[in-house]
């Protein structure tokens, strides 16, 4: 019986010091990013999505904006920590060939921690991201 209890005792204090050790995320903001900002100390982001900066034609196809259109890799880039990352998913046709292809997406939502960089590349593409601030 003694022994019962003093395995009991034991799990009970690995369990209260494991659950002592996680941290709560409280909600704090949602905001877009478009130029470069860094996630501040304590926090964290969310990204969820993009909203992409190509325009469209009067006609409503979509065109160039700059070296900004829908068949370049900025078109569908952000960049974290300096290196561009394409988000989102699809397929598009090669120019080369009648065969589509798929790139290699970064699937969303994921999360970046504190001191990351953060910006919506070359063409300033609109990034929404939930700000998390970290709690003991």
């Amino acid at each position: 019986m003694v022994s019962k209890r003093i395995m009991l005792l034991f799990f009970l204090l690995i369990f209260y010091n494991n659950a002592r050790a996680q941290y709560n995320l409280k909600f704090s903001q949602v905001k877009l990013v478009s130029s470069q900002e860094t996630v501040p100390v304590n926090k964290v982001w969310k990204i969820e999505s993009v909203i992409y900066n190509i325009p469209q034609t009067a006609s409503g196809y979509q065109t160039t904006n700059g070296s900004c259109s829908t068949g370049s890799f900025e078109s569908t880039a952000i960049v974290v920590d300096g290196i561009s990352t394409k988000v989102g998913s699809g397929t598009e046709p090669a120019a080369y060939s009648n065969l589509t292809y798929t790139h290699s997406y970064t699937s969303l939502p994921f999360w970046i921690p504190a001191g990351t960089v953060l910006s919506g590349g070359t063409c300033l593409n609109k990034i929404s991201v939930i700000e998390f601030s970290i709690e003991p």
